[in-house]
């Protein structure tokens, strides 16, 4: 800790002020949807390009039709046996099958479905051509997880295709489809199914509910056994520049807390079925306080929401899990979400994260700032200093230090307190003396250096001969190029590794200056 007292003379707006508009469906995690009545509808198809912050109207990976026309499904006469649930029974939310639409399967012709008709029918919501779904798969002794019923380039199964296909936030084959699979032993396998392909990798209902904003849904995927640990890691969740993609930290969690929704975050980390692991990282380590600061854009708007979810996470946390100290696990580069704020330029998480003061007692010990007194306009605060200062690794003054030219508000970020009066007392107290000895010693090795270059004998060849005094005086001051010259490159190719640059900023920064020692005699 290191005490400063600085001047006020504006009140700062409040960083952790909350949305005043959420979303109507996060909210309560005890709620149920309302009843959904069965209709049938044509859907529309719709060509579009996708990208954040999309309506729940289309999905990038998915059309409402398959491709070709519907072949007439041949029937056969059977005497099914089924076993109905009662009500009560099993997870809650799935739609039962009543013993009258049963008894009268019995004495109807079964159909034969495909993987093209059951998408047809869920596309549509369309819950009266899948009556005799279940009696088919019991007497064939087939599940919906087959791969005849998947998609073969993508590996989709039905209940993503329903997921992607909502009507006013609903689909009513959605219960239907997870009692069938529950009756047919495959339930599991259904709701944790994902994408296989190579973009959409690993994307599974939890996560499309999720990113359709649609508690209702999630809430019955979680109670379902939905896995809140699924990881989407296809190339569109990748964080890859000049290619279109929506990197959100690949977990669920992760994508609740970078789309704002808090509600969600709050149900995966509190529910009574399965809790999200906080501290979980992606492929690339980052948790989901890092996937927070990766989403940050630094405009007013996403700086507000970023920091109120960040700020809550950590409270979430430090709630659930006292002894876990969230904001300091890092990344697979070693870096915490800190020093990721300061190393993208993200100035504005970085000086919610720096000036962090909470007043609420169970979490005041995560406050970076700790004001002692005010009066007037005249206040005294504390900061911490952990993880700022020079004196550990990958701290923020050294990213920033280090940071290539590209790094947006470079050169701004030194400004924000407490890194400014930091630098400031630094200066004064003994960097300024190190600077000084430094171009002192660099100026004596630059005489050395010419002295020795101009009195070097011009006439024979080497080895020459100490005839006289000046002679030694001319070889001393050789060797000491020599090793200067020596110091000098190792030096260069250090800073050269730290800096890490691009090639555009490998000659901006003149870095063909540094690693060309000066010229030896």
């Amino acid at each position: 800790m290191k005490k400063w007292s600085s001047t006020d003379l504006g009140a700062a707006a409040d960083p952790l002020q909350k949305d005043t508009c959420p979303d109507p469906l996060d909210g309560d995690p005890n709620s149920r949807p309302p009843p959904a009545k069965p209709q049938l509808s044509t859907a529309k198809s719709r060509t579009r390009l996708f990208g954040k912050g999309d309506s729940e109207e289309a999905f990038p990976v998915d059309c409402p039709h398959e491709e070709g026309e519907l072949d007439s499904c041949p029937t056969i006469t059977v005497s099914p046996v089924i076993t109905i649930q009662r009500p009560g029974d099993g997870p809650t939310g799935a739609r039962l099958l009543s013993q009258d639409s049963v008894a009268a399967s019995t004495e109807k012709t079964l159909r034969l479905y495909d993987r093209r008709s059951i998408f047809e029918a869920v596309a549509q919501n369309n819950c009266q051509d899948l009556e005799s779904l279940l009696l088919f798969l019991q007497k064939s002794k087939k599940h919906l997880t087959d791969n005849e019923f998947k998609d073969p380039e993508t590996g989709k199964t039905c209940l993503l295709k329903a997921m992607l296909n909502l009507h006013d936030g609903q689909n009513t084959t959605i219960p239907l489809l997870l009692e069938i699979a529950r009756q047919t032993d495959s339930l599991k396998e259904l709701v944790n199914a994902s994408y296989t392909d190579s973009y959409y990798k690993g994307q599974t209902a939890l996560h499309i509910a999720i990113e359709r904003r649609n508690m209702a849904l999630v809430t019955l995927l979680v109670e379902n056994g939905a896995d809140v640990q699924a990881a989407a890691h296809g190339d569109f969740f990748k964080k890859t520049k000049g290619r279109p993609g929506f990197y959100f930290g690949e977990l669920p969690l992760s994508l609740a807390a970078c789309t704002n929704q808090l509600g969600i975050v709050k149900f995966l980390l509190q529910n009574s079925w399965q809790t999200a692991d906080i501290s979980a990282r992606d492929s690339v380590g980052n948790t989901v306080l890092h996937a927070l600061v990766e989403v940050a854009d630094n405009t007013a708007d996403n700086t507000k929401f970023v920091t109120s979810m960040y700020n809550e996470i950590l409270m979430l946390g430090a709630k659930l899990h006292p002894t876990l100290k969230l904001e300091e696990l890092t990344n697979k580069k070693g870096m915490t979400p800190l020093a990721l704020a300061a190393g993208t330029g993200k100035i504005g998480v970085l000086a919610y994260i720096l000036q962090r003061e909470i007043q609420e007692p169970e979490c005041r010990h995560l406050s970076r700032k700790f004001t002692e007194w005010a009066y007037g306009p005249v206040h005294s605060s504390l900061y911490d200093l952990s993880c700022i200062d020079t004196c550990e690794k990958n701290s923020v003054l050294e990213v920033i230090a280090y940071s290539s030219s590209e790094t947006p508000n470079r050169h701004d970020m030194l400004l924000v307190e407490p890194l400014n009066r930091l630098l400031q007392d630094k200066w004064d107290r003994f960097v300024k003396r190190i600077f000084y000895f430094n171009f002192l010693v660099y100026c004596l090795y630059m005489i050395i250096f010419t002295m020795a270059a101009y009195y070097r004998p011009v006439d024979g060849l080497p080895p020459f001969k100490m005839e006289k005094t000046g002679d030694y005086f001319r070889v001393t001051g050789e060797i000491l190029s020599v090793l200067g010259g020596v110091y000098f490159f190792f030096r260069g190719i250090q800073y050269f590794l730290q800096r890490r640059p691009s090639m555009k900023t490998l000659f901006v920064d003149s870095y063909s200056e540094m690693l060309l020692p000066p010229g030896f005699p």
